[in-house]
């Protein structure tokens, strides 16, 4: 499946199982938010954290409070997405094989 598939490519991923493993879910989501089409919810989650950034004093320095980035894509079985194929996806793709269904788009 990936193996087949060259860095460079454009590719399609859908979901063919459910994800059990957390590990396995974070990567799919990961994987998902590189859709060009999902780019603006990155952007906009992007601009939320900025704001919910806080400075404080700790001990008489500055220390940041960052909040934690809400997972933005729960993929569910039937959803598909079109990504560019890099040597990270690709990575990502190998430990997802028994999830997904990846096809090079034409």
């Amino acid at each position: 499946m990936a193996a087949e598939i060259k860095a460079g490519t454009i590719i399609s991923i859908k979901v063919k199982r459910t994800v059990i493993k957390e590990a396995a879910a974070k990567t799919l989501s990961r994987l998902f938010a590189k859709d060009p089409v999902n780019r603006q919810a990155r952007g906009r989650r992007k601009k939320l954290l900025k704001s919910a950034f806080r400075v404080r004093r700790r001990g008489g320095r500055p220390w940041e409070i960052r909040p934690k980035a809400p997972r933005l894509f729960q993929p569910t079985v039937g959803d598909s997405c079109t990504v560019r194929a890099t040597s990270d996806v690709l990575g990502d793709l190998k430990s997802l094989t028994r999830y997904v269904d990846v096809t090079p788009k034409k």
